[in-house]
């Protein structure tokens, strides 16, 4: 019959309308997702970039630290080597200083008991005295720095421990 034929014409044609439709709002709907995954490749590529220079710029960081203290390392085993050629000639002076003042104790002691009319504080003792006391006072002097050196030295080697640690991480 007629109508049956018209109603299924008018099915068939909302089933073709519905079914364009549907294509329609698919190929919207993927356009969208496209953009969206394109968007995403972008963003990912940008964040890629990001993140690399971060590496490279962190590397360089590093690297510059790592020459700093290098640097600094082999300045202080030159300042060592230079401080122990020092505390090397002071311990020399200290015992080329000892020698003569070994000498003076034993003449001023000598002259110290010497027997009565010898025994007096003349200008050749007195002479002797002050060498003794100079003496003295230039191995304690001598001493000192000595003791002073040898601290410096221990702080050196404590500092190029601390950078040798450090480079080492």
């Amino acid at each position: 019959s007629r109508s049956d034929l018209v109603g299924e014409k008018q099915w068939y044609q909302r089933r073709v309308r519905g079914a364009n439709s549907e294509i329609r709002a698919s190929t919207a709907l993927r356009e969208v997702i496209n953009n969206t995954i394109e968007q995403t490749a972008n963003d990912l590529e940008a964040q890629r970039l990001r993140t690399e220079y971060a590496f490279r710029k962190r590397i360089h960081e590093v690297q510059m630290a790592k020459d700093e203290l290098e640097w600094q390392q082999s300045n202080t085993k030159r300042e060592i080597d230079v401080l122990m050629d020092d505390i090397r000639g002071l311990k020399q002076a200290i015992t080329d200083k000892n020698k003569p003042l070994e000498v003076a104790e034993t003449r001023s002691e000598n002259r110290t008991y010497r027997p009565r009319v010898e025994l007096c504080r003349d200008v050749p003792h007195d002479g002797l005295i002050n060498e003794k006391n100079e003496l003295q006072k230039t191995v304690s002097s001598l001493v000192d720095k000595h003791n002073t050196a040898e601290d410096a030295l221990n702080q050196l080697k404590q500092t190029l421990n601390r950078i040798e640690e450090d480079i080492a991480v």
